[in-house]
């Protein structure tokens, strides 16, 4: 990659050439800038970071992008722009433009980040890749992810997220993947988006344009509307009707998944069918990329995920299923079952928090999935928030069996002194509620 001249940055930002430097790096954040480095003020509704310019002139910065009209502290050279989040994605999209090998796209309502790391892992058998970490998935975090990507970088992995409409295309002009992935879409973010309808159109932006497509089966709708956009389309999955799918798969008393496709016998160290639908569109990518499957799927069964997602904690003969990250109906759904493969004849226990951003069918859709907890027919029901009032419905019906309180701490220390030590225990909530805080009342020296 070409370095980061005062020329080239102003060329990509249809800006006056100021004095000419050349910077070690693009940052948004004083409290990490590297000296030498390029600083964007980004404008936010809680903050400004033209209040930071001084503080970043103090940290070693050469220069700044800032809107158009504001005071630069003597000694900084300026870059003056409309909008800096805009200049931002601009400045990362010429950085994408230096990756020479494939970039990976993934967004979708469930999945993103376990299919987003088997993927980087399944690039990595063939390419230096460079892939999202943490949750840089929006409008600041993307191109945050691509400008760190190392100069050796051949391949990119970026996982794409959205919580308003347009977000996603935005993002997708940014990242102009050559592969674009869509995991599935479900309810979530409604709030955001209004109908699940919006949420499918949001997603499947990301495709228009891109040379491939590859997307889960869910909903059915999802392959349709892929094709309308995207030049091919590729199915994944664990279901036979997806055009890339297991000869056989199965999960074992522990939650793994054993997987066979094309002759390749691989088990997953993660919890849950779900895994098997991310493994799918992974190895479907793959093999569009023409990898070596065999080499791919090694990789893939080594992948882990950061904490929160799909966790299994174990302390004596108690397993907790920790996987508070975050939720909606489509992956409470897919945590119940992951959680009752673990079962095994034990006891069984479900602990849920708020389920966020559904705006106005929050309450039918806690509604819905007290229903299909209440199917799961758990030993024990401890919850917080929201699913309080949706759980009332049932209090008659459960009884002792119902434990609700204000808070994680609280409800921790209330169910601790229900269990025996030998169940399963689902915990799961959006990822505001901070539900993990419950579980060292479970677990002692567990996440919290």
């Amino acid at each position: 990659m070409t370095s980061w001249t005062s020329s080239r940055v102003a060329q990509v930002l249809h800006t006056a050439v100021p004095s000419e430097v050349e910077f070690s790096a693009v940052s948004t954040d004083t409290r990490t800038l590297e000296p030498g480095a390029l600083f964007v003020a980004l404008v936010g509704e809680r903050f400004d970071g033209h209040a930071f310019l001084v503080d970043a002139q103090r940290g070693g910065a050469l220069g700044a992008v800032v809107q158009v009209g504001r005071d630069v502290p003597d000694g900084l050279i300026s870059f003056a722009v409309e909008d800096t989040l805009t200049a931002l994605g601009d400045l990362a999209h010429d950085r994408r433009r230096c990756v020479t090998g494939p970039v990976v796209a993934v967004t979708g309502t469930n999945g993103k980040t376990a299919t987003k790391e088997m993927l980087a892992r399944a690039l990595g058998t063939h390419w230096q890749v460079h892939a999202t970490q943490g949750n840089l998935n929006n409008l600041i975090g993307v191109p945050l992810t691509i400008l760190s990507a190392p100069p050796a970088t051949e391949a990119l992995v970026v996982e794409i997220g959205a919580s308003v409409p347009g977000e996603v295309a935005r993002l997708r002009d940014v990242t102009e993947p050559t592969i674009a992935v869509v995991t599935n879409v479900a309810s979530g973010h409604l709030e955001g988006f209004g109908t699940l309808d919006d949420v499918l159109r949001e997603k499947v932006s990301l495709l228009e344009g891109a040379p491939t497509a590859v997307v889960g089966t869910t909903p059915p709708e999802l392959a349709h509307r892929a094709r309308a956009v995207a030049q091919h389309v590729v199915t994944a999955g664990a279901d036979e009707e997806a055009g890339v799918h297991p000869d056989r798969w199965a999960i074992r008393v522990d939650g793994a998944a054993e997987i066979v496709v094309r002759g390749i016998a691989m088990t997953l160290p993660i919890v849950g069918k779900h895994q098997v639908d991310n493994a799918m569109l992974a190895l479907a990518v793959a093999a569009e990329l023409g990898l070596d499957l065999v080499e791919v799927a090694a990789a893939v069964a080594a992948v882990s995920l950061p904490p929160g997602r799909c966790q299994v904690l174990r302390h004596g003969s108690l397993t907790v299923l920790h996987d508070a990250y975050n939720a909606n109906p489509g992956s409470v759904a897919a945590a119940l079952e992951s959680a009752e493969a673990l079962r095994t004849g034990r006891k069984f226990v479900v602990v849920l928090g708020s389920m966020l951003e559904l705006g106005g069918q929050s309450t039918a859709l806690h509604e819905e999935v007290a229903d299909r907890v209440l199917a799961a027919d758990p030993d024990l029901i401890a919850v917080t928030g929201q699913f309080v009032p949706a759980f009332r419905r049932h209090a008659s019906l459960l009884g002792e069996r119902l434990l609700t309180a204000d808070d994680p701490p609280t409800l921790g220390k209330r169910l601790a002194g229900r269990l025996e030590g030998t169940e399963v225990v689902l915990v799961k909530a959006s990822r505001g509620i901070r539900l993990e805080r419950a579980i060292p009342y479970l677990i002692p020296g567990g996440d919290g």
